[in-house]
């Protein structure tokens, strides 16, 4: 072989590389494209989710404020709650205690009306069915006392 055939062959060579290597820039070249494409979109997508980051962060902070003044309110009503129970709770007491006086009154009114009409007769036969003991309780049931009770 001569000197020219192998110079021919090398540069057929190079030429083939030559050829190989421009083929790769091409499918080089329509990935790079792809992928800056693709670059815009996710740009796109990353100015999305930032909007709406942010947007989330305003409604996150809109509820806490909203949550403060809703437990404040809260706190107020359940003070005023307790302190109208506690009011009523006294005004049952107070109830109670009112009742109770009225029903022994009313006994003892009772006591009074019938040793009035009974004069020197003796006891009244409704007077003799009641315990012994009766007549001692202010608080015998009366009427009054045991609808008193049945309501609590």
């Amino acid at each position: 072989m001569s000197a020219f055939s192998i110079s021919m062959m090398v540069e057929l060579v190079v030429g083939v590389l030559l050829v190989a290597t421009i083929a790769y820039c091409f499918v080089l070249d329509r990935r790079l494209k792809a992928l800056r494409d693709g670059e815009g979109e996710l740009r796109k997508i990353i100015v999305a989710l930032d909007k709406a980051t942010t947007r989330a962060q305003g409604a996150v902070t809109d509820l806490r404020v909203s949550c403060d003044g809703l437990t404040r309110d809260m706190d107020r009503d359940l003070k005023k709650a307790r302190a109208l129970a506690d009011e009523l709770a006294v005004m049952v007491e107070a109830g109670d205690h009112i009742a109770e006086r009225l029903g022994s009154a009313s006994n003892a009114g009772a006591r009074k009306a019938a040793s009035d009409l009974r004069g020197e007769d003796g006891p009244r036969a409704d007077e003799t069915t009641r315990d012994a003991g009766d007549e001692d309780d202010p608080l015998a049931e009366t009427g009054l006392a045991a609808a008193l009770r049945q309501m609590r």
